[in-house]
């Protein structure tokens, strides 16, 4: 029948894709599959901080978790996790306007394991110290957050929100939680105890600080400028060892003679190899490694596509 394809044709079509297509096939869902484990990881780590240790304390929460347990401290009608659904319903609809359908999609998912892991969980961390509490939940937290953004996704609520203030105004993951977060402790101020603020303000800090740390430290670059007489048989070199390189052409200061230096950018894990293949070919040439914060390519570039 026309528009039905057999089980036959189906494994044909398999069959006669190109050795080049597979394997881009391959790598589709090896990254899908990385992607999705990141998600997971850093919901439960997520839910396990709120559930395991902020709650028991009374603490509040980062972002729209924080909004939520002021509404279920003041009226415990609802449970958590279905608040925290219920106020992300118009914070994902800014998110499909500003950042796009497939963060958002990745954003529903996170949602979805993040409330349900919160709902279902009921054991608690033992630790009677609340400071002690407030930074072990900080560390949760933020690497929590961190693995989710590198995931493209979120589990909604602030992270929504600081991804559309990064796009818009270039303001760091970090510090859009710290303005977020600030507002919503003045909300609360009035409210709650000082020592509960106190508390609460020691576990956003520090998840801030994970998230910007656990987030740029798995994606750190390094810029190198490299400068030999055998710049051919270098540069022959690191693209043999699949490390790009331009050419740029350069006059030196003191001698004005003519120059080719070399330049790289490459994963931090990259740059041993890089040495490794200048020095074996030339031990006098000269390397300079420097930092590369903010990095966008395809390849090797080190910023989220959201």
């Amino acid at each position: 029948m026309l528009g039905i394809r057999s089980a036959d044709d189906r494994v044909g079509s398999w069959v006669f894709v190109t050795p080049k297509e597979r394997i881009e096939m391959i790598k589709t869902w090896g990254l899908f599959s990385k992607q999705f484990l990141l998600l997971v990881i850093g919901s439960v780590l997520c839910a396990t901080s709120v559930k395991a240790l902020i709650i028991p304390h009374g603490f509040l929460s980062r972002g729209m978790t924080g909004l939520a347990l002021v509404i279920y401290y003041q009226w415990p009608v609802l449970p958590v996790a279905l608040l925290y659904v219920l106020i992300n319903i118009p914070i994902f609809a800014l998110g499909l306007y500003f950042v796009g359908r497939r963060f958002v999609l990745f954003s529903i998912l996170g949602m979805v394991i993040y409330s349900s892991t919160l709902y279902l969980m009921s054991w608690k961390l033992p630790l009677s110290d609340p400071l002690l509490a407030a930074l072990v939940a900080g560390g949760l937290s933020g690497t929590g957050s961190a693995l989710i953004l590198r995931s493209f996704g979120s589990v909604g609520g602030s992270d929504i929100l600081c991804v559309i203030m990064n796009k818009l105004f270039s303001i760091s993951l970090g510090t859009g939680a710290i303005l977020i977060n600030g507002g919503i402790m003045l909300l609360s101020v009035f409210v709650y105890p000082v020592e509960i603020i106190f508390y609460t303000l020691v576990f956003v800090f520090v998840s801030a600080l994970f998230t910007d740390k656990v987030f740029h430290g798995m994606s750190k670059r390094r810029m190198a400028i490299i400068i030999s007489a055998k710049w051919e048989m270098i540069a022959k070199a690191l693209t043999q060892n699949r490390i790009g390189v331009t050419m740029l052409n350069g006059r030196g200061g003191y001698s004005g003679g003519e120059w080719k230096l070399l330049y790289s950018v490459v994963p931090a894990y990259s740059v041993p190899l890089l040495k490794q293949v200048v020095i074996e070919i030339d031990d006098e040439g000269f390397i300079a490694i420097m930092d590369a914060e903010d990095v966008t390519d395809p390849d090797v570039g080190n910023q989220p596509h959201w």
